[in-house]
C-alpha cells in the first residue's frame, strides 16, 4: 500500500521490474509467501479449519481453490512492474500484460504476527488477517518483508479485489482482477474506510 508519499526512497529509477530491484530500491526482503513462527502457524491453522466448517464457506473456498489454488501453491503472480506515479503518491503497480477479468494477481505476503495496537498505528503496510466472521489478533505486516502487492495503491473505483482462501490448511489473502485490465494500466484496490482513521488524510478524488 503506497499512498500519500509512503514510498519516499531514491526515485531516480522510474520503472522497477525485478524482485532484486525491489529489494535494492526499497530495502525490504522479498517474500514469495507468508512468514510466521511455528506457534502462530499452529493457531491460525486451527482457526482456518473452524472457518471451513459451515457448508457455504467450504463450497466457496472450494470454488476459489478451483480458480486460483494451483497458482497460489506455485507462488505465481501476474506479470506486473512498479512505476513512479508522482512524488506524492510514490510507486504503484502496473499491468505488464492485458489481464482478463478474474485473473489472479498475487498473494499479499509479509510477516504474520499479532497486532500491536499502539506500535502499529504508523505502519501503512498492514493487512488484516480475518480468519472467520470475527476479528483476529493477527495481521500481515509487509513493512520490512513482502512482495509487489504492498505497493498497490488505493482507489474508490478499483480494478482488483481481495479475498481470503484456505490453502493446505493456511488462510491466505489474494488479489484478483474484478474487470478486464489493459496492459500499462495501474492496479488499484479499495483500502476500506478503517484505513483512513486517525492521522491519514482521507482522499477525496482517488
Amino acid at each position: 500500500m503506497a499512498l500519500l508519499g509512503l514510498n519516499w526512497v531514491n526515485m531516480s529509477k522510474s520503472v522497477i521490474e525485478t524482485k532484486e530491484e525491489i529489494e535494492a530500491t526499497f530495502g525490504i526482503a522479498y517474500l514469495e509467501e507468508l512468514s510466521c513462527c511455528e506457534k502462530v502457524l499452529k493457531k491460525v491453522k486451527k482457526r482456518a479449519q473452524r472457518k471451513l466448517m459451515p457448508l457455504y464457506s467450504k463450497k466457496q473456498n472450494r470454488w476459489m481453490l478451483g480458480l486460483y489454488g494451483e497458482k497460489i501453491r506455485k507462488r505465481a503472480s501476474a506479470k506486473v512492474y512498479l512505476e513512479l506515479v508522482n512524488p506524492l503518491i510514490g510507486y504503484g503497480v502496473f499491468a505488464g500484460e492485458s489481464l482478463p477479468s478474474l485473473s489472479y494477481i498475487g498473494e499479499y505476503t509479509g510477516t504474520l504476527r499479532k497486532r500491536r495496537r499502539f506500535k502499529d498505528k504508523g505502519n501503512d503496510y498492514i493487512f488484516g488477517y480475518m480468519v472467520g466472521a470475527f476479528g483476529t489478533p493477527w495481521i500481515i505486516d509487509a513493512k520490512e518483508k513482502g512482495n509487489f502487492t504492498r505497493f498497490i495503491n488505493h482507489s474508490f473505483y478499483p480494478n482488483i479485489s481481495s479475498r481470503g482462501v484456505v490453502v493446505d490448511g493456511v488462510y491466505r489473502v489474494i488479489f484478483f482482477a474484478n474487470k478486464a485490465i489493459k496492459k500499462g494500466e495501474q492496479l488499484t484496490y479499495d483500502y476500506g474506510p478503517t484505513y483512513w482513521n486517525g492521522s491519514r488524510p482521507y482522499p477525496q478524488d482517488l
